[in-house]
């Protein structure tokens, strides 16, 4: 440790805002030890590096603990609470509100998202003071006149962002509490919005935003229309997220390039490269170009809107260039360290923010990894010493540079994708193997963009017809790198979506990780070390999957007036979707869920009916996870959505079957509907499924209607069924008391929705169910419905 002094300092801080994150700590009393600490250090000289650690980690708890307990008597979580308010909102927008592009279909539609220092609301017609932070959502694109630094009043709906919606997805309440923020604020239109009167207004927008503005006119010289490339390259020069939409970012994502679009290092190590190439042509002293590169770098860092990522990347590059103004000897991972324990001063809650934890992975990977990746690179091609230069063959020293180049770039993209691994799992539930090679030409082509869009700015105001020229050549760089991804993210194998590892498996890979890269494994008696934590971690792994080799996970998911069930067993095979939701839902839930399961195929799809609500999403699974069963009601449809995906699925072989009544269905024994039904309302004609899992019956019975109960209340003998899932038919109420009588269910899951109202279970259903006494769990209460059916049956709800 001590050629790394600030690592230990680093971590007794950050292992202070862990535990002061997971466990609620008193701030008189956290405050108290570390004054205690800090006596002692003075008293007992020989304790001084214990205490000092004490000392640091008492900070960390200190620091976090002052940011997230409620210090003010008027902060928003006291005087709210977690009901919804009608309210009006008067604060100051911290930032320029954020326009955000969301494709569906051939559909584009706009959302605006800003930032509220809040200063009062409006409670009773009159104001009441409040402090917070909050989120304001717009469905539209807001005035010019509203931009940061300005105060406005928003009337809307404030309530707690939403948690997770399903086991797996993104949980907004979490991300937002990170960031200070416990309130979304939703305004219906942008007529909610008003300046506040009787205030002094800025009479301008910010310099930040006056300067996108004008990059953004100065790049788009010269080119004829505002197209994909022209939006991404303003993304990845100026910070502008507007142009990653969901579609436009996937392949992106699936080839492991989307970093470039971040005001990260990457783009801060390549002004600094090309600003130090400039200076020392010119021959300014060392001393001189850090003492200019600083600031410019500062001001890039300014000019993109102090994004975190460019905050965490300039500061990084700061350490180093004064080490190596300095003429100070480079220590990668002692500055990284020490950026780290700054930014954590500033803001502890960084840590748990995604970003802060892929930046520092990352270059925490390669201050471990790429030297001796460039060791074993060096190894492997370096030539004889012994032979004479002019011995060498004249290929060999054309291949040397450009042979260095690549391996270069390969260490570097491995190194990084070893660091970025399980995270990208633990928060994206994506690993991308093709990012190996995918990064080998994105990087310099994204380099090439960089430097001309750069190069276009500096032009900009004094040769236009130069700027015009790179903008020509950057949007050239761009347009390859858009090929590049999407056919790196085409090829077979190049990605794979994952279920999230947990916190103990990140912690355990990057531990085991460190260990390698010190070279543990070649001193004997480390390496046993080394082997004792991976069998450990190891171990642990297995003994899990052991124990959960017979249970099978049943989730229910509300959708709007339909519902989706996924039955999740050992191994996939007998995986299985019952029903997927409209087209949208389908689109923006169900297939996120599945994707967060670690789903790349589906491997039985059954679609109950041909209701819309509840099948209207076929095709989208059908494109994205080609399922290799589908099954249906043999009874037809009027849908045409329904009919459509029927037809296509007619030409697919074997792999559609229609089912009735006493048939296999992956497991499951099919209850209804029979080969001559023809029942006048399609939901009493929805298949019903039965199954005994792990010694619990389960039994699905989709939206049947209640001509649908009688003739499965007249064929089957036994419907005992330990827990029952039912949907809402469009006409009377499920479950009705003779169907009750014979199910004698120990848990009923009713999938309804709170919009549209339709969806929502009516009063006389649940005072008839309350007044039998069945234990009922309705979604539009609950959210999603988690069911671990082992050794008996473990609700859960999102």
């Amino acid at each position: 440790m001590l050629k790394h002094p600030l690592v230990p300092v680093t971590l007794c801080y950050a292992g202070g805002v862990v535990v002061a994150a997971g466990v609620a700590v008193p701030l008189a009393g956290a405050f108290a030890l570390a004054f205690a600490a800090a006596g002692a250090a003075l008293v007992w000289e020989r304790g001084n590096p214990w205490l000092l650690g004490l000392l640091l980690f008492l900070a960390g708890v200190v620091n976090l603990t002052s940011r997230t307990v409620v210090l003010a008597p008027h902060d928003l979580r006291t005087v709210l609470g977690a009901e919804p308010v009608l309210t009006t909102v008067r604060g100051r927008l911290v930032a320029t509100p954020a326009q955000r592009l969301y494709s569906a279909g051939d559909r584009e539609t706009t959302r605006t998202l800003a930032r509220l220092e809040v200063e009062a609301f409006e409670a009773f017609g009159a104001w009441q003071g409040g402090v917070g932070r909050v989120v304001v959502s717009t469905p539209a694109p807001l005035d010019e006149a509203f931009f940061g630094g300005r105060t406005v009043e928003v009337y809307g709906v404030l309530q707690r962002p939403p948690a997770a919606w399903a086991p797996g997805l993104f949980d907004a309440r979490r991300h937002f509490r990170w960031q200070g923020i416990h309130y979304l604020l939703e305004a219906r239109t942008t007529n909610d919005w008003r300046l506040a009167a009787r205030r002094a207004q800025p009479d301008r927008p910010p310099l930040t935003d006056r300067f996108v503005r004008w990059a953004q006119r100065a790049l788009a010289r010269g080119l004829t229309v505002e197209d994909e490339p022209l939006r991404l390259l303003w993304a990845m020069t100026l910070g502008w997220r507007t142009a990653l939409t969901g579609e436009v970012a996937a392949p992106f994502m699936r080839s492991g390039t989307l970093h470039i679009f971040a005001i990260s290092g990457l783009h801060v190590l390549l002004i600094a490269g090309i600003l130090t190439t400039v200076m020392r042509v010119i021959r300014l002293p060392r001393r001189v170009i850090g003492f200019l590169l600083v600031p410019a770098l500062w001001f890039y860092a300014a000019a993109t809107g102090w994004q975190p990522s460019a905050v965490r990347a300039t500061l990084m590059m700061t350490v180093v260039v004064a080490g190596w103004a300095l003429e100070r000897p480079g220590n990668l991972l002692n500055s990284l360290a020490g950026a780290g324990l700054v930014l954590l001063l500033w803001e502890p809650r960084q840590l748990f923010q995604v970003g802060f934890q892929l930046s520092f992975a990352v270059v925490l990977s390669l201050a471990w990894w790429l030297p001796p990746l460039e060791k074993l690179r060096d190894r492997l091609c370096r030539t004889d010493p012994l032979l004479p230069a002019d011995r060498i063959p004249a290929w060999r020293r054309l291949l040397d540079r450009p042979l260095h180049a690549v391996t270069s770039s390969l260490a570097v993209s491995l190194a990084a994708w070893l660091g970025s691994l399980p995270l990208a799992a633990q928060y994206f539930h994506l690993v991308t193997p093709v990012s190996l090679l995918a990064n080998l030409l994105v990087v310099p082509l994204s380099g090439g963009a960089l430097t001309s869009a750069l190069a276009s700015l500096a032009c900009a105001p004094w040769a236009g017809w130069l700027s015009e020229w790179f903008n020509h050549s950057a949007w050239f760089w761009m347009a390859a790198m858009i090929r590049v991804s999407e056919g790196a993210a085409g090829l077979p194998g190049a990605f794979a979506y994952v279920p999230s590892p947990g916190p103990l498996h990140v912690v355990a890979y990057y531990t085991v990780l460190g260990m390698v890269a010190a070279g543990w494994l070649c001193h004997p008696r480390r390496r046993w070390v080394v082997a004792a934590v991976a069998c450990a971690w190891l171990g642990v792994s297995g003994l899990r999957l052991w124990l959960g080799r017979d249970e099978t996970h049943l989730v229910v998911l509300p959708l709007g007036g339909g519902h989706a069930v996924w039955v999740d067993r050992a191994g996939s095979r007998e995986d299985l979707l019952v029903d997927c939701g409209n087209a949208a839902d389908a689109e923006r839930r169900v297939l996120p869920f599945l994707r967060a399961q670690g789903v790349n195929r589906l491997a039985n799809l059954v679609l109950t009916h041909g209701d819309v609500r509840h099948t209207g999403g076929g095709l989208v699974l059908e494109t994205n996870l080609v399922p290799t069963r589908v099954w249906t009601s043999p009874v037809r449809s009027r849908s045409p959505t329904y009919r459509n995906y029927l037809r296509l699925l007619e030409g697919g072989g074997a792999r559609w079957k229609r089912v009735v009544r006493g048939e296999d269905l992956a497991g499951w024994r099919v209850l209804h509907p029979g080969a001559d039904d023809t029942f006048t309302q399609a939901d009493d004609n929805a298949v019903v499924l039965t199954r005994d899992v792990a010694g619990t019956r389960v039994l699905l019975l989709s939206d049947l209607g209640r001509a649908g109960e009688a003739a499965l209340l007249e064929r089957e003998v036994d419907l005992r069924a330990d827990v029952v899932v039912t949907g809402l038919p469009v006409k009377g109420q499920p479950l009705s008391d003779e169907l009750l009588e014979a199910m004698q269910p120990r848990l009923i899951v009713v999938a309804d929705d709170e919009r549209p109202a339709t969806a929502l279970a009516p009063r006389a259903l649940r005072e008839r169910l309350a007044a039998g006494g069945w234990p009922v769990v309705y979604t539009s209460d609950a959210g999603a419905v988690w069911l671990r059916c082992g050794s008996g049956v473990s609700p859960g709800y999102w």
